[in-house]
């Protein structure tokens, strides 16, 4: 089958862009990916490798005015999509715009997340709350208005994948697979599990990969660690150690961690680190970590378990679905406090790292690539 990928920005090293890269090198379909958006500079360099055209060009930018913008440009625009027989949209929300004049092939989703500042009730809080009045009077037009469109495009949908309950959730309480029966299920984005080979190294240092952006909520993880060595001045020689990437739009937010940590040595950013950079990182650390106040499916935690590391996670969102709380870390509220607890039992203890992380070890075999592949194959092929 000759399938064709949409998704508005391939520019980052997100779970999106991963899942797409492993979809399409591990599939028998024939794949092209169209984006409106493409950044070789800052997402994984495999995708010189895979057939992939550039649309007309959207902003990144994630402010009212730019997503208006990025929204007509989707909405508006038609494919050439005669000798594909089928579309798979990797949608967190704008994706679904393409259908509404590219709807003659069959059309499957993979939902990574309904749109956050419309569907997730606590992102969307915490959107709000900064807006002065005439911004909350627009940025309700702007929710209603994609409601109402989402609503109605995501019946074009032959089928839909979510990639976590968390994200299922948001589209059922949000309306959008109401009389859907059995036309949609889980498929969790996974690792590369076996080819990472543990090290059962672990050096004292907390590991905090991934985007740096303001959804991760790396503030609570520094202030906690900042709580942890207050209390503990047996732990004096842990450092914390925050590594990602930073795209235009998240450079204030960095400079915003960056007060918050000033003058402290132990506190450590890596900014746009290669590839062998975060492998030594994950294969040296003592435990992963993931302050994300409601994360869509959390694939960083999965990747530090599959080195042997455990994780101290918030126990909100994704993140509950894939760790287990005193067996692969722990899975916390999300209060300071609470986080430093949880940072000095797991840094007092290597007996109990090891453990964790042996079983952490395990648990990431669940979530294996080409399982994915397969699966996604299977319903595909079935659809198209």
């Amino acid at each position: 089958m000759r399938i064709a990928i949409y998704y508005p920005w391939v520019y980052l090293t997100s779970g999106v862009e991963r899942t797409i890269l492993e979809t399409v090198k591990r599939s028998k379909h024939d794949y092209t990916i169209f984006t409106n958006h493409f950044d070789i500079k800052n997402t994984f360099p495999e995708f010189k490798k895979i057939k992939l055209v550039e649309l007309k060009k959207i902003p990144v930018r994630r402010n009212i005015i730019d997503t208006l913008k990025a929204a007509i440009v989707i909405i508006f625009q038609k494919i050439d999509l005669k000798n594909f027989d089928l579309l798979l949209v990797n949608s967190e929300g704008l994706g679904d715009l393409i259908l509404v004049r590219n709807h003659n092939l069959p059309a499957v989703c993979f939902c990574h997340t309904p749109l956050r500042p419309v569907f997730d009730i606590e992102y969307k809080r915490r959107v709000y709350e900064k807006k002065n009045n005439y911004q909350k009077l627009i940025y309700h037009i702007f929710a209603f208005l994609f409601r109402f469109i989402d609503r109605y495009l995501w019946k074009k949908y032959k089928y839909i994948f979510f990639n976590s309950e968390e994200t299922l959730k948001r589209a059922k309480v949000g309306g959008l697979i109401k009389g859907k029966k059995r036309k949609f299920e889980i498929l969790h984005p996974g690792v590369d599990a076996k080819a990472i080979k543990p090290s059962w190294v672990y050096k004292p240092y907390f590991f905090l990969p991934g985007r740096i952006m303001w959804a991760k909520n790396i503030e609570l993880a520094i202030s906690s660690f900042k709580e942890l060595k207050r209390r503990n001045p047996s732990l004096k020689s842990f450092k914390l150690i925050i590594a990602g990437r930073v795209d235009e739009k998240s450079k204030g937010y960095l400079a915003k961690l960056g007060s918050l940590s000033k003058n402290k040595l132990d506190i450590r950013f890596v900014i746009n680190p290669s590839d062998y950079k975060m492998r030594k990182l994950y294969e040296n650390c003592w435990a992963v970590i993931s302050a994300s106040f409601n994360e869509d499916w959390g694939v960083t935690v999965i990747e530090g378990n599959a080195f042997g590391k455990p994780s101290v996670c918030v126990n909100r969102g994704g993140l509950i679905e894939s760790q287990i709380n005193g067996k692969t870390g722990f899975l916390v509220e999300l209060a300071v406090d609470k986080f430093a607890d949880a940072l000095a039992k797991i840094a007092s203890d290597k007996n109990l790292v090891i453990k964790l992380g042996e079983n952490a070890r395990i648990n990431s075999l669940k979530y294996d690539w080409n399982s994915f592949s397969q699966r996604l194959d299977n319903v595909l092929t079935k659809l198209g």
